[in-house]
């Protein structure tokens, strides 16, 4: 799979105005469903429903709100740098102020683990993290997290360079 073809610079918004946890799922529902083609309220209520269940708060300052849906035909993920942390209910209890949010195709569960799992291990990265804080342009946040993608790839991934673009392949 293409990192890009999930996260695209047109689905990475700095500097984020949320006042709270509903706000960055709603913004995040809106980048996810224009890329994704599809209903922009049912991906927010498959959001909110997968936040019912737990709090996709990471810790560290990020959240990772994902949804497993019918109807997408491939992965897609938006990144939410906020102007200002928002309360989220995170594992630390600290605010929220990076958003990585992912869709994954209802059909193709079994890819969906190895993905959150990919994202996860970037996000834990606290240099990641910085260069993210501080990201000047949309261009530069996805070439911070395609940088952190290389290094963090899970045994067992076919992790290949072609140009700039980078494949992950899972056996």
């Amino acid at each position: 799979m293409l990192i890009r073809d999930i996260l695209t610079e047109r689905d990475i918004v700095l500097d984020v105005l949320a006042t709270d946890k509903a706000a960055v799922l709603a913004r995040a529902a809106i980048l996810l469903a224009r890329t994704a083609g599809a209903d922009q309220q049912t991906i927010g209520e498959a959001l909110v429903a997968r936040e019912q269940t737990g709090s996709t708060g990471f810790g560290s300052g990020v959240a990772i709100p994902h949804a497993l849906v019918g109807g997408i035909s491939a992965p897609t993920a938006c990144l939410l740098l906020l102007g200002q942390p928002v309360a989220y209910d995170a594992i630390d209890e600290r605010p929220v102020d990076i958003a990585l949010g992912l869709l994954w195709p209802k059909h193709d569960t079994r890819g969906f683990l190895p993905g959150l799992a990919q994202i996860a291990r970037v996000m834990r990265s606290g240099r990641t993290r910085k260069l993210l804080r501080t990201a000047p342009t949309a261009a530069a946040a996805l070439a911070y997290l395609d940088q952190k993608v290389e290094a963090s790839a899970p045994q067992g991934a076919d992790v290949r360079l072609a140009g700039q673009d980078l494949y992950l392949q899972y056996a």
